[in-house]
């Protein structure tokens, strides 16, 4: 996250708290590049195909955003991309920090909401 920018005037994520979340999620660093753990890591999306169709929600401000359109683009190339949608002006955790407005993040939670009822549908 270090070299990842955020065009938010004070952003939710900071550079450190990659090291924080990293060593959090996976302590092991060998782990944090399995396929399972990270689909999304570097070289986990040369080897897409047979993933679960995905629904891919980033936020236009999020430092993380870069990383979520490319898994996005790499999920669509596999055709595995359900949906692709960006919540303009907002930053990471929008919906739990009060950044974004109370109709806006429940209409992102419709879509996962509709997005799980059509998948476990079938």
């Amino acid at each position: 996250m270090k070299d990842k920018t955020s065009t938010a005037e004070n952003p939710v994520m900071r550079p450190w708290m990659s090291d924080v979340f990293n060593r959090v999620y996976a302590p092991d660093p060998t782990t944090r590049q399995d396929r399972l753990a990270s689909p999304a890591w570097i070289t986990n999306l040369d080897s897409l195909a047979g993933i679960a169709p995905a629904l891919i929600i980033t936020c236009e401000l999020d430092r993380l955003r870069n990383e979520g359109v490319s898994y996005a683009h790499a999920l669509d190339a596999v055709g595995a991309l359900v949906e692709h949608h960006d919540v303009p002006g907002n930053d990471h955790g929008y919906n739990i920090l009060d950044f974004g407005t109370r109709t806006q993040t429940e209409h992102i939670y419709d879509r996962i909401v509709d997005h799980v009822r059509h998948a476990t549908s079938k």
